[in-house]
């Protein structure tokens, strides 16, 4: 599944850039607000962590209802927990930062408005823990273990989807990103936190062309 996914996305980059030399181009900046959440085998966590994206985009028609839409963003996910037991009373977050190469068909179901989906991989550029010390002390066999981003998975990959508004020279949408490959490496203090944790994010956006 991962190199499918992968191959995919790479192939739809290269593709986007062989087709946008012969058709109608759109490009600009996009940006806007992450909630992120992880997906786990006995459910979702609720507990959403704020954080941001920003990056450029290119539409690129292929007539006048389908367009093919690679983005290269930055984007600030990761998940927050309460912890309220005997070991702790404390908040924890995990701060994940990526590069996100998604590659969308966008379908244009009217002059201004449409809806997108493809898969997405995403880089791990780095990746920590903020807690409290005892909570570390509860989950690492070696408390005075630093965690950063050997702990996690380099390499994140998924599915992304949503609707767009096109307001001439402005863009708005929202976009979920469901991720499929675990977080945490095994064997790590994350991975004993989080679990086979995956990547989960609701997505605000505003756009402009140039």
């Amino acid at each position: 599944m991962m190199k499918k996914l992968i191959l995919l996305a790479v192939v739809g980059l290269m593709l986007s850039v062989t087709v946008a030399r012969a058709q109608e181009s759109e490009v600009g900046v996009k940006g806007g607000l992450n909630l992120s959440s992880i997906s786990v085998d006995y459910g979702n966590d609720k507990n959403f962590k704020a954080g941001f994206f920003a990056g450029v985009y290119n539409k690129i028609a292929l007539g006048n209802t389908f367009a093919l839409q690679p983005e290269l963003l930055y984007s600030v996910k990761g998940v927050k927990y309460n912890y309220n037991n005997t070991f702790s009373n404390s908040e924890t977050k995990v701060n994940l930062n990526y590069i996100d190469l998604p590659v969308k068909m966008v379908v244009n179901l009217s002059k201004n408005f449409d809806v997108q989906f493809g898969p997405y991989v995403s880089y791990l550029l780095n990746g920590d823990i903020n807690t409290s010390t005892e909570v570390l002390n509860y989950y690492s066999q070696n408390s005075n273990k630093e965690i950063d981003r050997k702990d996690f998975n380099a390499l994140d990959y998924g599915l992304s989807a949503g609707v767009g508004f096109d307001l001439e020279s402005m863009l708005l949408g929202v976009n979920y990103n469901v991720g499929l490959n675990q977080v945490a490496k095994d064997g790590t203090t994350p991975h004993n936190m989080m679990g086979n944790a995956k990547n989960n994010v609701l997505q605000f956006y505003v756009g402009f062309k140039f």
